[in-house]
């Protein structure tokens, strides 16, 4: 058994040992420190290979080019002349020479009567395979028998915030029926945005997002935009998770929307993805020395900032705005010339976000018209862009024109041209009926 005096110089011992690996505070007063704010760990860029869609996509060799010769030339010159304007249409029989040709110049379409009880719809001839088929093959009227300004009526309510189901009260047509249509109009303006929106010169493109549910998803479901501050043209739309690969996404289609020679000024929020897409497709491969692989750069006059809303409280007690690419000078040089205010701001777009909600029953606050699936939404999103570019008017748009117009009646002078979205980048030249959007051909010349 240990002695009194083993133990005390045991427990001597461990004091030493105590207090010489523990850090005891001195004696002095303790200062405050000051508080230093963190500084952001910089971002690194990313490359094409990063992004899914890049991955995926395999450079096609281009299909071998042969002239074709008109058919006025080939056919006999003998018979009665064209008389119904069939610019825009094209054969769609796959094995037609002229398959695919919306030249009136070339193609062999001619008139051939036309057909319907309720409302005449033209009929169309191809005289090189004989095909025939109606001016709304294709197209969202094909083969219903309900009169086109009806169903334009209809998916009209439906573009301006009406529920589907409100819209069955209203009108008297079955929920099947106006969900047809609203899906028969979704795919229609996808293929319209993909044949038309095409080498786009945009100036100031803003990014955002809006979160939304659907009944089969329990998850939220988010809606990407990409908005052009000046013509107000939205340049991409998709809706999915809000991850990296969906921000490649539409950084990608945004990059097949632009004319190639086109690099707009970029703003967002703070979300870091777009930081990410942004530098994978704007950039080119480089040699460098001492490298077998060609390195990746981003391109040096590329500018992107970032607007940062600080809240306490479900209040702005703070706005932070950031140069991710470029200098916060160089950003306000661009805007200024631009027209701008020279401040990165994100209003654009998310007016656009209230503008949205307002419009699509389905992403209201509280409601329950609560969309069935994400496809459901998508469809119902691209009917409303499609309205949005060629048929709806904005105000912001409106052209002053250089002299008053004079009106018939009482009414005041027109000082102001009216345009659309579409008007304003130069896609089209006048405002699209309902009826127009609904018949404008596409199956026979998109996919």
């Amino acid at each position: 058994m240990a002695s009194p005096e083993g133990w005390a110089l045991t427990l001597l011992i461990v004091i030493v040992l105590i207090l010489k690996w523990v850090k005891w505070p001195s004696a002095s007063p303790a200062t405050p420190r000051a508080h230093s704010k963190p500084t952001p760990r910089p971002l690194s860029p990313r490359t094409p290979d990063d992004c899914p869609v890049c991955r995926a996509a395999q450079p096609s060799p281009p299909p071998a080019s042969t002239p074709l010769k008109p058919y006025s030339l080939v056919k006999d010159p003998r018979g009665r002349k064209k008389r119904i304007v069939t610019a825009g249409y094209a054969c769609p029989n796959p094995d037609c020479l002229y398959h695919g040709i919306t030249d009136d110049q070339i193609h062999a379409l001619v008139g051939c009567g036309g057909h319907g009880s309720q409302e005449y719809i033209q009929d169309l001839k191809c005289q090189a395979c004989g095909t025939k088929f109606s001016v709304r093959y294709g197209t969202v009227l094909y083969r219903l028998k309900t009169p086109a300004r009806r169903v334009g009526e209809v998916l009209s309510a439906v573009a301006e915030g009406l529920s589907v189901g409100a819209a069955v009260r209203v009108f008297g047509h079955g929920e099947f029926t106006i969900r047809t249509w609203l899906t028969r109009a979704g795919l229609h303006a996808v293929s319209l945005h993909e044949w038309l929106f095409q080498g786009l010169k945009l100036l100031q493109v803003q990014l955002d997002e809006l979160c939304t549910k659907t009944r089969q998803v329990a998850d939220a479901l988010w809606v990407w935009f990409a908005v052009d501050a000046r013509t107000k043209v939205i340049a991409v739309l998709k809706v999915g998770p809000r991850t990296q690969p969906m921000a490649h996404a539409v950084v990608h289609t945004l990059v097949k929307v632009l004319a190639p020679d086109c690099l707009p000024i970029f703003t967002s929020d703070g979300l870091k993805l777009y930081f990410y897409a942004l530098t994978a497709h704007f950039g080119n491969w480089v040699e460098t020395r001492g490298r077998q692989k060609p390195c990746w750069q981003v391109r040096a006059d590329l500018l992107y900032g970032q607007l940062i809303k600080h809240c306490r409280r479900r209040r702005l007690v703070r706005v932070e705005r950031r140069a991710l690419l470029g200098s916060l000078d160089q950003l306000q040089a661009a805007m200024l010339t631009f027209g701008g205010s020279g401040k990165i701001q994100t209003a654009f777009v998310e007016r656009l976000n209230l503008t949205v909600r307002q419009a699509i029953a389905a992403l209201t606050r509280r409601t329950w018209a609560v969309a069935q699936s994400p496809a459901e939404l998508l469809f119902q999103l691209e009917w409303w862009r499609a309205y949005y570019h060629f048929t709806r008017l904005h105000t912001s748009l409106d052209e002053p024109l250089p002299e008053p117009s004079l009106r018939g009646g009482r009414r005041l002078p027109q000082r102001c041209r009216r345009r659309t979205p579409a008007q304003a980048a130069g896609i089209t030249n006048h405002r699209w009926t309902i009826v127009e959007l609904l018949s404008y051909p596409l199956a026979m010349t998109v996919g």
